[in-house]
């Protein structure tokens, strides 16, 4: 160890950079704005640490950053130094320069370093702490002399930094303890342990954060969907290794980048990242275009997340952006299959109906008993098949916007009894009997009578599918108005409000005795492909569509519809039975063709 007065200043490096060292101990790169001291160790932890080695040792000590400028408080630290020393801006920069001075000698001595410091000539001694070939921080200590310095040298210094109080500034030297360089020796023995474990400590956190980055990295450019980080102004932050795929940009390219930059319209994303911003959650999604480097757009979804900060400046975002065109095309590609299967299994159907129908007609020869039962059956049976693909259809164009009604007046009751005709031989399969309690007068709706016949046919095929060999079906009809008490009962608030309370109404309700609907499914029954599950195995279970084009053409009449399954009478009543209730407005003749 040296000691020894210095005559040059080593100009400090620009704050918050640091220093790579090579294991000879030359200075490989400066990196700027890298890891901190702090981000590794907490400030309270490294002033518990300098607060023990001061109760040891009974000197000044502190840490500061490479360029001099304190990271944790200052121990111990002398009255001539706290009040004078470091009382003026001049006097504050010699010392950050003498502590930064020492910290760059030591480190190029790669050992402790006793000198002078630059200010006022006291003997200090610093020791860098490196982390992973990174300067960091100094550790110093001192504030103590050796032997008296003189009253011209200190009067010198004190004018040389704009001290005032010349007299009160000799006075706190003279009080500033002496120290033998045996006992600073020893000392700065200790110091040095003391920085080996500090550095020790930092290392540690050093490669378990390193280790995390890099897995996260690793995790990150795994993902076929680019993640994307940006800042307040939407400007890319961070972009991973999927995002040159998609949008045709090198990494570095996109780094810096307005995200809006790769959007055909950025208008929506404008819109939804301020709604994001104002509402609870901090998250969405939604469907845009995207645009790549050549000009070429494509459909994606993107995944937005607002990563909470209390000044919006500050505020950040994570975006995930999916390229969907091959969703797209399969989902193009499945709806035109749907459409086209469904159009062309209709003709056929009806080909069928024909033919058995000239059969029945007698037009070919004569038809006995026995051949016009079967015929019946089959005519039956080919009218709920088509009955089945009118239903596909339906659904399909009132998910692309094409569903259309024919509207017209006709009698509920006419309908209902034909479509309990149709089901004839299928109740008598499982000899349940049907029956039918509606007015004597006709009961009139507006509304397309094909569709609203297949309504019933649904309604009463479903009741017999899910009722016991030998049950029961309830159908009945009559006229309600908008305003009644019954239909808030019945469908409950919300639906009732949605009708007007001007209107009349036809209720028209199919009660069996089946097993039943959970309430927790009596609103899922009505959607695409839902079907319950039945303990007779007597059951015919369908696809799921029957109810869902039930719920269809209800609403786009202006109606509703809906399941419920009433108490049991005694606790071993095992089928409570199903009650499914449609509401249909009536009103005069119309002819007209309205989309739903």
């Amino acid at each position: 160890m040296g000691a020894g007065r210095q005559t040059g200043v080593v100009a400090p490096s620009p704050q918050n950079s640091l220093t790579r060292i090579s294991n000879d101990g030359r200075c490989l790169a400066m990196t700027p704005k890298g890891i901190r001291l702090l981000d590794l160790i907490k400030r309270e932890k490294l002033d518990e640490v300098l607060q023990a080695f001061t109760q040891v040792s009974g000197i000044a000590s502190i840490i500061t950053d490479t360029d001099g400028h304190p990271i944790t408080k200052s121990h111990n630290f002398t009255s001539f130094c706290q009040r004078y020393c470091r009382s003026t801006e001049m006097g504050r920069e010699k010392c950050y320069a003498s502590d930064s001075y020492g910290g760059a000698k030591s480190l190029e001595l790669r050992q402790p370093y006793l000198y002078e410091c630059l200010n006022a000539g006291l003997v200090d001694c610093a020791l860098p702490i490196i982390v992973e070939g990174y300067h960091l921080a100094n550790f110093l200590c001192g504030q103590v002399v050796e032997k008296p310095i003189s009253v011209e040298a200190a009067t010198r210094r004190a004018r040389a930094i704009g001290i005032d109080d010349v007299e009160g500034y000799l006075d706190a030297l003279n009080q500033v303890p002496r120290m033998k360089r045996e006992r600073l020796v020893s000392i700065v023995t200790f110091m040095s342990v003391i920085t080996q474990t500090i550095s020790e400590l930092a290392l540690q956190k050093f490669m378990l954060d390193k280790q995390s980055r890099r897995y996260l990295n690793k995790l990150v450019n795994s993902v076929s969907d680019c993640i994307i980080s940006l800042n307040a102004d939407s400007h890319i932050v961070l972009a991973n290794e999927a995002c040159p795929r998609v949008f045709g940009y090198e990494v570095e390219e996109m780094r810096g980048k307005s995200f809006l930059e790769l959007l055909s319209d950025p208008s929506p994303f404008e819109h939804y990242q301020c709604e994001i911003a104002t509402r609870d959650g901090n998250r969405g999604r939604l469907e845009l275009t995207g645009l790549r480097k050549d000009r070429q757009t494509f459909p994606a979804q993107v995944s937005l997340a607002r990563i909470g900060s209390d000044t919006e400046e500050n505020v950040s975002y994570v975006a995930v952006f999916r390229d969907i065109s091959e969703e797209k095309k399969i989902e193009r590609m499945k709806e035109d299959l749907v459409g086209m299967l469904t159009h062309d299994m209709a003709n056929p159907v009806l080909s069928i109906q024909k033919a058995i129908q000239i059969l029945l007609n007698e037009d070919l020869g004569f038809v006995n008993d026995e051949q016009r039962e079967v015929m019946e059956l089959a005519l039956s049976t080919s009218r709920q098949l088509h009955g089945m693909v009118a239903e596909f259809l339906d659904i399909y164009r009132s998910e692309n916007g094409r569903f259309l009604l024919r509207k017209h007046a006709f009698d509920l009751n006419e309908v209902i009894c034909e479509s309990m005709g149709h089901l004839r031989f299928l109740a008598e399969e499982k000899s349940i009997g049907v029956r039918f309690d509606g007015p004597v007068e006709p009961l009139k709706v507006v509304g397309d009578r094909e569709r609203v016949k297949r309504i019933c046919v649904n309604l009463l095929a479903n009741s017999i599918n899910y009722s016991l060999r030998g049950g029961h079906i309830f159908v009945s009809a009559k006229r309600v108005g908008g305003g009644s008490g019954e239909l808030a009962a019945t469908f409950g608030q919300n639906v009732s409000q949605r009708l007007p309370a001007v209107g009349t109404y036809v209720l028209t309700s199919v009660r069996d005795e089946g097993f039943g609907i959970p309430d927790k499914y009596q609103e899922a029954v009505f959607e695409k492909f839902f079907t319950t599950k039945s303990e007779d195995q007597d059951v015919r279970r369908g696809l799921g569509l029957g109810l869902a084009f039930c719920k269809l053409v209800a609403e786009a009449h202006g109606g509703a519809i809906c399941a419920r399954t009433p108490r049991p009478v005694a606790s071993s009543q095992k089928t409570p039975g199903c009650e499914i209730h449609l509401i249909l407005p009536a009103g005069q003749s119309c002819d007209a063709r309205d989309p739903s």
